[in-house]
């Protein structure tokens, strides 16, 4: 998958590198007092996300709060603008680093034409990050399809880390194993979404 052209607008740093280190302590330099930074994790590899998160916290010597979108974002708009605002009502008294994962719950639909590759901001996602700008802290969305990263929340991203799938021989032949179960196996496809 090529990252840099999906995500043309947003500073890449590729997990695998070396210089994944230097952005951590940059990132704790960073001064959330009068504005937010929004960071996302984008790819398939949970395992390197958690490594990420768990250095960042360690770090920081900050605990990080998590917040499953999956329970925040719904179809109705209404509801959904309810528990954004129930949310943030609450959030003031939390830690400086808000992980908000499954945030490619927030990703639009293409629009209307058969062959379009343009997604659009639902309006669930608009009035999340409306709140997000208003808050100053530091704010981490879990992307797993770099494909959801509308170029509204593209606009609003400081920065975005890259956690693909492994290169190596090796390291494909576990990824692939860590996908089989004991009802039978699915391994990933290989389309775009």
């Amino acid at each position: 998958m090529d990252y840099e052209k999906i995500l043309q607008d947003v500073e890449l740093t590729n997990f695998a590198e070396e210089d994944l280190n230097n952005y951590i302590s940059q990132l704790s330099k960073i001064n959330v007092d009068s504005s937010y930074y929004l960071l996302l994790l984008v790819g398939p590899y949970q395992k390197g996300k958690k490594r990420f998160l768990s250095k960042l916290s360690e770090l920081l010597n900050e605990k990080i709060s998590h917040i499953d979108l999956r329970n925040i974002i719904s179809v109705d708009e209404a509801e959904t603008t309810k528990n954004i605002d129930a949310l943030f009502s609450n959030i003031k008294g939390k830690g400086k680093i808000l992980f908000f994962s499954n945030a490619d719950r927030l990703c639009g639909a293409y629009t209307g034409y058969t062959y379009s590759s343009n997604r659009y901001a639902t309006p669930q996602e608009r009035y999340l990050l409306q709140k997000i700008k208003e808050i100053e802290k530091i704010i981490i969305f879990d992307i797993e399809d770099a494909y959801n990263a509308d170029a509204t929340m593209r606009r609003y991203a400081h920065h975005a880390v890259i956690f693909d799938k492994p290169k190596s021989l090796f390291s494909k032949l576990t990824w692939k194993l860590g996908s089989v179960t004991f009802h039978g196996h699915e391994f990933e496809n290989e389309r775009p979404a």
